[in-house]
């Protein structure tokens, strides 16, 4: 019964994160949930039961429930393990904003303006609390400034890819919203946390990038200069090793 708390919150984020990245990416704001096969409005108690549509009677995608079940998993972890003076409650919070985060952009290839300007009120109230204001804002503008040197590097690409294949298909290297997003996690880790958080994503979005390649050359599907990727959830993953993992951040305690 100790658990009960953990799990019935962990639920709450999950669908909390289903319901947001259902609604944002297409209403921009917060309206009645709907179906995301015909579009048709669901009733709340039917959206957060998680009963099928009844108008083209599909049950919910496995997203939702895969969504719910990490949820539950992370919220016990979290119970069980608070990270030192964030604490459940914050640390829950904070989640649920990943989870939205990287829900949308594996969707839609896209970070929300409206979802990055939330990150940046949490990220400052969350950031002076846990290390300061002057190390928040530090760590929010090297965050953004480092990964906007990034996007400006990724336009010189896309320009040379748009000459090198004669056509422009809009493809970018690198969001805008992933360089606000990283203004958001350094307000959260702080500098120069902020930092490490950004090789560890930056490492991680390469690894995967590779294997993808690796396996588009194997099965003989590979073309030069089309594998992209949402960077998104790697800068998240790097963000989170370090809030959530005492570990980490005992051996990076002399930073």
């Amino acid at each position: 019964m100790e658990l009960l708390p953990a799990i019935l919150m962990g639920f709450l984020g999950g669908w909390l994160a289903n319901y947001l990245s259902d609604v944002l990416p297409s209403r921009r704001k917060l309206t009645q949930p709907f179906c995301p096969h015909c579009e048709h409005p669901q009733t709340w108690q039917g959206y957060f039961t998680l009963r099928p549509c009844p108008h083209c009677h599909k049950s919910p995608r496995p997203r939702v429930f895969l969504t719910l079940a990490l949820g539950i998993l992370l919220s016990v972890w979290l119970w069980l393990n608070p990270p030192a003076k964030m604490g459940y409650w914050l640390g829950w919070l904070i989640l649920v904003y990943f989870g939205v985060v990287a829900i949308i952009d594996l969707e839609h290839r896209l970070i929300l303006h409206v979802v990055s300007l939330f990150g940046y009120a949490l990220g400052l109230g969350s950031g002076i609390y846990l290390h300061g204001l002057s190390s928040a804002l530090l760590g929010g503008g090297v965050g953004f400034g480092v990964m906007l040197l990034f996007y400006l590097a990724g336009i010189l690409f896309a320009r040379y890819r748009a000459q090198k294949r004669g056509e422009d298909d809009d493809e970018e290297a690198l969001g805008f919203g992933d360089v606000m997003l990283s203004g958001v996690l350094g307000l959260l880790l702080g500098f120069p946390r902020i930092i490490v958080g950004l090789i560890f994503g930056i490492m991680a979005g390469g690894i995967f990038s590779l294997l993808i390649i690796l396996f588009l050359v194997v099965t003989k599907k590979y073309q030069s200069m089309t594998v992209f990727i949402a960077y998104g959830p790697y800068l998240l993953l790097g963000a989170f090793i370090l809030l959530y993992t005492p570990k980490v951040l005992t051996i990076l305690s002399g930073y």
